[in-house]
């Protein structure tokens, strides 16, 4: 395989408790789930897509897309087993309609080593440096005192008192993973921080600190009979007093002998929360999924 492209539309709902970002299919943005993700592929570099909407019609409207890219360009030059790998993500955030946005450029790094003289076992490391913008148009929301005797008047002071409409702010995210590939399975386990330097949050008058976001996943994949293929995955996050556990599994058919031409079903089952069946395709290089989040509580 040279590359990988990877291309989800996901609709649903995130990691909003805790004032954090998830993708439903949090597999297909590997540089926001683990820094160490960075770089471990099998060809020279590897581009995703992930995008989420909810709501779009009303105006608590909310939409998060993400791109990132990543390469691994000393292959020819380490030992067996061993990768080094940058990348970078971009990733945007809009809440109320596009009142409330973040933006975020995150750049990371990470390197790997192999644990036998095959390659098949690896450990690695990898450290995020991010820069985000997040912004509060006024100018889009409405407020109880902006309503008088004669309607609705958006040149009335909304009688809130903010601190700021724009902050700038950086952040260092850290992660470790090991990985084993082997001809007929493969299968991963890693753990990561972000929000290390927790930085303040100032858009209301009562400043806070964000939290500090603790991530494990792992997963894996099992070749079953010629054709088939059982996929694995599962996330647990913890920040501040919110958790969230995601796990679930697919099932892909190969379509015929030679290049992988390979069709995916399956679910996964945010706990206490939703439910999202996930449609997959996967065409040599490139991949694609949709899902979709059912609600299962009663929020």
């Amino acid at each position: 395989m040279k590359k990988l492209l990877l291309l989800s539309a996901v609709m649903g709902c995130g990691f909003a408790q805790a004032q954090s970002y998830q993708f439903s299919q949090f597999f297909s943005t590997p540089l926001l789930t683990n820094p160490a993700n960075t770089g471990y592929m099998d060809g020279p570099f590897r581009v995703a897509s992930n995008f989420r909407s909810q709501g779009m019609q009303g105006s608590t409207a909310y939409f998060t897309g993400y791109v990132g890219g990543d390469v691994s360009p000393l292959q020819q030059r380490l030992t067996q087993g061993h990768k080094a790998g940058v990348g970078m993500y971009i990733m945007s955030d809009q809440s109320l309609a596009g009142a409330f946005q973040t933006n975020t450029v995150a750049l990371s790094t990470a390197y790997h080593v192999g644990l036998d003289q095959y390659g098949e076992q690896t450990i690695g490391v990898g450290l995020q440096g991010s820069y985000n913008q997040r912004r509060l148009d006024y100018s889009r929301l409405t407020f109880e005192n902006q309503y008088g005797p004669t309607g609705y008047n958006p040149g009335a002071s909304p009688g809130e008192a903010f601190n700021t409409q724009t902050r700038n702010f950086f952040d260092v995210n850290a992660g470790v993973v090991y990985n084993l590939q082997a001809e007929d399975r493969a299968f991963f386990v890693g753990a990561s921080v972000y929000n290390i330097l927790r930085h303040r949050e100032e858009v209301l008058p009562e400043e806070f600190r964000v939290g500090t976001r603790l991530m494990v996943q792992a997963g894996g994949q099992l070749f079953v009979g010629e054709y088939g293929k059982l996929y694995a995955s599962l996330t647990h996050m913890n920040q501040t007093q919110a958790s969230q556990t995601t796990v679930g599994a697919a099932y892909g058919l190969q379509l015929g002998d030679g290049d992988r031409n390979e069709l995916s079903l399956g679910m996964w089952y945010r706990i206490k929360d939703a439910l999202i069946p996930y449609l997959g395709y996967q065409r040599k290089g490139f991949g694609m999924g949709l899902s979709y989040d059912y609600t299962a509580s009663q929020l």
